[in-house]
């Protein structure tokens, strides 16, 4: 913006002070939790009382990972990922799977079955492993179909359609794969199949797609169930998930003390107040127990982009929103001097937020990153203008134009440029410029979350008169009605995650554990808002999703463990 606009701005505000400027209403749902229940929320699972059972269980299971049979260990592996135990074991489940790769061990568990085959794919290419999709040219006949005989292979179908889930596009193989494994699973008579309730579970939402948290507490009912279960493995699972819940209730209990501190809540009446689903989104990015700093930081950074696109989207006016916009740039409070005091309020917060983050950082890395969070909070308000532009000009804009802004407003370039620092790894100023400039593993796990977004937003927001969605640009381009235009979202959104899959594994340039915190932003897209607002308008799958993960632990009652379990925990 030029002076001399920001100026006619100024002028423009300052001549309507005297005027009540009508503000709309979003018409939210009241925040549904009870923050001060929420701080004394507790399971007892501590590290001081089951510390020493879990480091002996811990043990017991990497034990079993000597097993040089490698179909033991594929199997092993995909139970110890299933179950939420990965990031104990990453080094050694790396190099088991690196010494499979490079001494051809696929080939031989390609004779033990298209189950297997199937499994050592998927966890290939889930921890960031090359491998061609001809691993399942073995299962074809003469014609380079699937043979027909695999038709009544109920658990090779279905392990073939997870693995689907992690094709690149283009990849004929695999798109033949998942139409194949998806025709018979559907024929199958389920009465029939001893894990029916597996196969209907995951045609609803393959395991690639699910938070890990998420589907660790359902694995662990399923494989307790399974014929081949190991008591060690099972146990440590049940006991893990109980200490990781207690570090997250923990860390719960001072994010919401913080945010009743600030009262905003209650001072911007309009905007939502979702502390406890934001604690929710981050912990579905970043779950490990020793990522607690990032979580915290996270929950905070979220919870206030939540009240700043709700200035944007309800309260401003647009001569305000830029002269906000201008304000957040230059980084100046002295800006906000002519704004509403709930504008004032927000940038401040954010901006003591920002400045608290960077001294933190200065002191552990010796590095400034304020500079990269000020472009991402700028870079998101711009983007949020843009719509706010849109909406007051009743202006349609081309499906592409849209999808260029959106990636940016739906806030995933935020959450993922403040992850990147606060998850308290050896970080760069190359790897920071990297970032600035957001790569494509950013951009397309950001486009995911704007697509899903639309799918579950877009009505709601028309009929309280916000800037049009990629379903309506995309109604508009192509004459299509908005029954062909959700299939068209919905179907770009799985070619997106098929280059998300692949970037995932190109992208060298980026440490794994950031890698992981990009594909857990598609997998938040998909948890949130597959059936629904499950965040503006926070449905029962939320709620229910929110309760398992964060206040419900797992029943145990073993005699192995070194310390009873007391009465608190739930049935």
């Amino acid at each position: 913006m030029e002076k001399d606009d920001v100026n006619n701005v100024r002028r423009s505000i300052d001549n309507n002070n005297s005027i009540n400027v009508s503000r709309r209403s979003a018409h939210y749902q009241p925040n549904q939790w009870d923050y001060n229940t929420i701080q004394t929320i507790t399971n007892n699972f501590m590290e001081e009382a089951y510390g020493l059972s879990a480091k002996e269980l811990k043990e017991e299971v990497r034990a079993l990972l000597t097993e040089t049979d490698p179909v033991v260990q594929v199997k092993l592996i995909d139970s110890i990922e299933r179950l939420g135990l990965g990031y104990h074991f990453v080094e050694e489940i790396e190099r088991l799977l690196n010494n499979m790769l490079i001494s051809g061990y696929h080939k031989v568990v390609q004779k033990d079955g298209l189950h297997v085959t199937a499994v050592l794919f998927r966890l290939f290419r889930q921890c960031g492993f090359m491998i061609s999709q001809d691993i399942f040219d073995h299962f074809k006949d003469v014609n380079g179909s699937f043979k027909a005989s695999l038709s009544h292979d109920a658990k090779g179908l279905l392990s073939l359609y997870q693995a689907s889930y992690l094709s690149f596009k283009e990849e004929i193989t695999m798109d033949a794969a998942r139409a194949f494994a998806v025709t018979h699973l559907k024929t199958l008579d389920a009465s029939k199949l001893r894990f029916a309730k597996e196969i209907a579970d995951v045609m609803e939402l393959p395991s690639h797609w699910r938070p890990t948290r998420l589907e660790a507490r359902r694995y662990i009912d399923t494989y307790e169930k399974e014929e081949d279960t190991n008591s060690a493995l099972l146990l440590f699972a049940k006991l893990d998930f109980n200490m990781v819940q207690n570090v997250h209730q923990r860390e719960l209990a001072k994010v919401t003390s913080w945010w009743m501190g600030l009262s905003l809540g209650k001072t911007l009446e309009f905007a939502r107040d979702r502390t406890l689903e934001c604690f929710f989104v981050v912990i579905i990015i970043v779950f490990q127990p020793h990522f607690g700093y990032s979580r915290e930081g996270l929950t905070k950074v979220i919870t206030l982009m939540v009240l700043l696109d709700d200035v944007y989207d309800v309260y401003g006016s647009l001569d305000e929103l830029e002269l906000f916009t201008r304000a957040v740039e230059r980084w100046e409070v002295e800006e906000l001097e002519n704004l509403p005091e709930c504008m004032k309020i927000c940038f401040t917060n954010i901006s003591n937020l920002v400045g608290e983050m960077t001294v933190d950082f200065q002191k552990s890395n010796g590095l400034t990153i304020l500079p990269y969070l000020r472009k991402a909070w700028t870079d998101i308000c711009k983007a949020f203008l843009v719509e706010a532009k849109w909406q007051n000009d009743n202006y349609v804009p081309t499906f592409e134009e849209y999808i260029n802004n959106g990636w940016m407003s739906v806030s995933g370039p935020l959450i993922l440029l403040h992850t990147f620092p606060l998850m308290g790894q050896e970080i760069t100023v190359k790897a920071l410029e990297h970032l600035e400039n957001y790569p494509k593993i950013i951009r397309l796990a950001s486009k995911i979350f704007r697509l899903y977004n639309d799918l579950a937003t877009s009505t709601a927001e028309l009929e309280r008169g916000d800037s049009v969605s990629s379903i309506q640009c995309y109604m508009r381009e192509s004459g299509d009605s908005e029954v062909e235009a959700r299939k068209h979202i919905s179907s770009l959104i799985f070619e997106t995650w098929k280059e998300l899959n692949e970037e995932a594994i190109l992208c060298s340039s980026l440490p794994r554990f950031f890698i992981e915190a990009c594909v857990n932003l598609g997998r938040m897209a998909i948890c949130l808002y597959q059936h629904g607002d499950g965040f503006g308008i926070p449905t029962h799958d939320t709620k229910a999703h929110i309760t398992s993960l964060l206040m419900k632990p797992i029943s145990l009652q073993s005699k192995e463990l070194q310390t009873p379990i007391n009465n608190v925990v739930a049935k």
